[in-house]
């Protein structure tokens, strides 16, 4: 019965197979993680498709968005929709007659 070996870069750079797991010495050999939208989401916005808008109206619609009151929403120059906090993008899909499907009890 073979024993099981590990394959990855060693602190010299060179690829190669080990009897022992890697080590967590470096970025690259650092757990594979994608970004989560968890507890620190709201800081970076959450982005929106569907309520985006085409790129020649970004200007129109953000004096309609402060001109209502939204503060936190904000329209990326590629027409993209881009909220804040989930009040604000509630209220601002009630305001236009979209419905989140997406959104929760709470949304």
């Amino acid at each position: 019965m073979s024993r099981k070996k590990y394959y990855y870069r060693d602190k010299s750079g060179e690829l190669g197979w080990h009897d022992e797991p890697a080590p967590h010495y470096g970025k690259e050999n650092a757990p594979k993680r994608s970004p989560s939208f968890g507890a620190r989401g709201w800081a970076t916005g959450l982005t929106s498709v569907g309520a985006s808008v085409h790129s020649s109206q970004v200007d129109e619609f953000r004096q309609d968005a402060k001109k209502h009151g939204f503060t936190g929403v904000d329209f990326k120059n590629d027409g993209t929709a881009v909220f804040y906090s989930r009040g604000e993008r509630a209220k601002y899909l009630k305001h236009r007659g979209l419905r989140d499907r997406d959104g929760g009890y709470s949304d």
